[in-house]
């Protein structure tokens, strides 16, 4: 899932925190999280990360469940979207090649669709991600 050896100081659930931050941050950036947006999140979670990665923690956590963990910290520490967006930001900007090509898109994938849970993308989901998207240096298809 991770492409950089320089990297295995910062354990998966730092990562997936990080993680839980950005998919907060698509959620909350309009000002209102809707139970559908949480419900997406936790679909694409049970559906795709916690199916890709079978690794636990030392508490036998499984280490992907440490993206619903943190959002829903972030939900009940009523975090701004913009300083959820900023922790995974500076985690990416200090660790640009975090992810493969492969993980990028599945990101950006469950942003789209913790967007689209409300029924579709409004302007501050949009915007968010579009820097996202450069952020990541990727475009999805």
């Amino acid at each position: 899932m991770y492409s950089n050896d320089r990297t295995k100081d910062l354990t998966y659930e730092d990562r997936y925190r990080s993680l839980g931050y950005l998919f907060y941050s698509i959620a909350a950036c309009d000002r209102s999280i809707i139970q559908a947006e949480i419900d997406a999140l936790k679909e694409m979670t049970a559906r795709h990360w916690l199916v890709d990665d079978r690794s636990y923690d030392e508490l036998g956590i499984e280490s992907a469940r440490y993206i619903d963990i943190t959002f829903d910290h972030a939900v009940e520490q009523r975090m701004s979207a913009k300083a959820a967006y900023a922790r995974f930001e500076a985690d990416q900007l200090s660790e640009p090649q975090r992810f493969d090509g492969w993980t990028k898109s599945l990101i950006l994938r469950t942003a789209v669709g913790i967007a689209k849970a409300s029924g579709s993308v409004n302007s501050s989901e949009a915007t968010t991600i579009g820097e996202l998207q450069k952020l990541l240096g990727r475009i999805p298809t």
